[in-house]
């Protein structure tokens, strides 16, 4: 587990998040990119526990996606499940492991301060929090792929223009809050795509 720690989290949050893998006991697995999910939690019938987080993810979310993990094994341990997924037990939980990694030493400023805003009443998902969901999506430009000219969020695709999501090619439309209404050009139907999404354009 040692190369886990080391080489995924944040320099110097490895003993901390080394310590709660311990004390919970659960089985750690860092896994291949999911659409729908940056990590999941699992109880088996046995007893055993077993918490996954997508290998795409810079240190900062990484780390963040891990707590919030290990914060359902912590309501799961006391409450089994008796209680809502992402209901009080687990937003104090999540708070309070969180608590020793809210610092400036851990995370830089521009993702710190959105993410105090977000902690103070945490959601289901950091998707909820536009502020702190942009500031890690533009850290994960310092580990994409410069050969990569054309991966941009999604927001800063010009009104009008083609890009391409999931394999599938859409024009950019309109701002409606969190999300950018895109049509897809082969259907011709229109979806809400969050504006901080990841897509690929020409590069030009």
């Amino acid at each position: 587990m040692t190369d886990v720690f080391t080489s995924y989290f944040p320099l110097g949050t490895d003993i901390y998040c080394r310590q709660l893998w311990q004390q919970y006991g659960f089985h750690f697995r860092v896994v291949k990119p999911r659409r729908t999910r940056l990590g999941d939690f699992r109880a088996f019938p046995d007893g055993k526990t077993q918490i996954t987080v997508n290998a795409n993810l810079n240190p900062y979310a990484f780390l963040i996606t891990y707590v919030h993990e290990v914060a359902h094994a912590d309501v799961n341990r006391a409450y089994k499940r008796r209680v809502q997924p992402h209901g009080k037990a687990w937003q104090t939980a999540f708070q309070r492991l969180m608590q020793p990694l809210m610092t400036e030493a851990v995370f830089p400023t521009d993702i710190l301060l959105p993410l105090q805003r977000y902690m103070a009443r945490p959601a289901a998902t950091t998707y909820a929090n536009p502020a702190l969901m942009l500031a890690l999506r533009r850290e994960d430009t310092k580990y994409s792929s410069p050969a990569d000219p054309g991966r941009i969020l999604l927001r800063d695709v010009p009104e009008g223009e083609a890009f391409q999501f999931d394999k599938k090619t859409f024009v950019r439309g309109t701002l409606r809050r969190t999300r950018i209404v895109c049509k897809e050009v082969s259907t011709g139907k229109s979806y809400a795509i969050l504006a901080h999404a990841w897509v690929e354009t020409n590069g030009k």
